[in-house]
This record gives structure tokens, sequence and C-alpha cells, in this order.
């Protein structure tokens, strides 16, 4: 839903390097088979928001799926600034990227693959207006690892975007089991029925975003099923990820809500206090 020009810059296994002069070897799996995890991260201008969550959910995806992180938090964290420092950017959002390394053709998972991390920073606004939402018919499968982790494989959220764009939408309500709802294409979704803030379960497909888990904690969102007849019938909604934040939705299937930012100034306090 976001897009901007990376910088010249990267960090790469450790070291700051120019984009240009960086080599992917063709024999990456997270090349050839999207075998590998990301986090995009928040860079304030003077700091890299929730840095902590998001290295607790790759760590956690991580050993889940057998990958190694070939550095500790510290040296990750350090990389990072560096590479914001370097760039100049008062805001930006980090991209990192870990892939299992190179391998033999075939799914089999190599024994001694050496990992590979990258991480890239890309400007961005300060604030997201509104937006479209539709429903597509792109399923989300709860149990997978593609919907339980933040796996570097998206091609049904890039076809889920792709047909609501077009739709004339801005982004796409991916589709959950039995008449449900997962989350968008990259956000999670929450609703506001009878005054109260529901989000998708993880067993409906939601991805354990970042800004979700947050406002779960603090008791602002329930978890729990969202039917394609409460669609119809919430006073507002919104879409939350660690870059927007708390963004609001303008129309929701071509039905008009509510995007008073007093509807939303509990969440977003809740937000820009952590």
């Amino acid at each position: 839903m976001t897009s901007s020009t990376l910088g010249e810059l990267c960090w790469f296994d450790g070291r700051l390097e120019k984009i240009a002069n960086v080599r992917i070897d063709p024999s990456d799996r997270g090349f050839t088979l999207g075998d590998g995890l990301f986090e995009t991260l928040l860079w304030t201008g003077q700091e890299i928001r929730f840095f902590e969550d998001h290295m607790a959910r790759m760590g956690h995806g991580a050993s889940q799926l057998g990958l190694s992180i070939p550095f500790d938090i510290a040296s990750i964290e350090q990389g990072l600034l560096s590479l914001a420092a370097k760039s100049g950017l008062k805001r930006g959002a980090l991209r990192l990227t870990l892939t299992r390394g190179t391998g033999p053709r075939g799914l089999k998972i190599p024994e001694n693959s050496q990992p590979n991390l990258l991480a890239t920073l890309a400007a961005v606004p300060a604030e997201f207006p509104p937006v479209e939402v539709c429903i597509v018919d792109v399923w989300r499968a709860g149990g997978a690892p593609s919907a339980r982790f933040k796996t570097l494989s998206y091609v049904d959220n890039i076809v889920a975007l792709s047909i609501a764009q077009a739709q004339g939408a801005d982004d796409g309500l991916m589709r959950g089991p039995d008449e449900s709802i997962a989350c968008a294409t990259s956000s999670n979704v929450m609703i506001k029925v009878e005054g109260t803030w529901r989000t998708p379960p993880i067993e409906d497909g939601a991805l354990p975003g970042i800004i979700r888990g947050r406002l779960i904690r603090a008791g602002l969102v329930a978890e729990g099923r969202v039917s394609l007849v409460d669609l119809t019938r919430c006073e507002a909604a919104c879409l939350t990820n660690a870059i927007t934040g708390v963004r609001p939705i303008r129309t929701l299937n071509g039905l008009a809500l509510d995007t008073d930012p007093a509807r939303f100034e509990s969440l977003r306090a809740a937000v820009s206090s952590g």
C-alpha cells in the first residue's frame, strides 16, 4: 500500500554497502523459493519503533521454520541504526530480510546453508489518508506457515492487492474460513461493532501484526471472528501496520464509514505511546 524508492545504501551481512554493489547468489533460496522471513520497521528519525517486538516475531518464525539468524539482536539494531543515520531520513521504512541462503535445486532444506540478512531503507510520509477497501476472492489458510509467519511468500497478497486496485479500491480484504475476513494485503483489519473494536483471530488467517498485538494487549481491541455480515453493520473500521499505524477506512465494499479522528484516538494514543 505504500511504496517509495530505496536509498543508495543497505546493511548486508553485517556491513554497510551500496545497493548497486550487492550480489545475491542465483541459488539463494529466498530468491528461488521465497524461503525466508522479513520485517518492516518504522524509523522515526530518533528510534526504530517497536524493534524488540519485530525481532521477537522474526525470532519465533525463524525457530519454527528452522532458519538461523546470523547476528545477535544488538548487532542487528546497531546495523539498522547505522543505515538510518547514513540515510539522513527523518522517517522511513526499514525492511529487514532473512533468507536461508544458497542450496541445490529442490525443496529439501540444505544441511549447511549460510543465511543472508539484508536491510534497506525507504522514505515514508508521516501521515496516511483514509483508504477505500473492498473484499477480494483470495483466501488465507490460517494453519499455513505463509499465514502464521511473515514469510517471503507474498504472491497471494500481491494478487489480492491487484484485484482490489482493478476494482478502484486502495486495498483488499482477504477471506478467511466460513464467510469470514482474515486481513488486508499488508495490514490487519479492525472493525468497531456495538462500541467494541474487534480484529480477526490468527486461526482465521490473520497475520500476528505488531500494532495488532499491542492493541490487543492494551485491552482496546478484542480478537474474534469478523464475518461478512459484520462488515455491513460496523460503525468504523481501520487498517493497522507498523508503518501506517492506525489508518481509517473511508469506504468498505462501497459502504461509507465514519472517519472522525475521535473514533480512533484511543487506538492511536496506544500506538504512539509505545
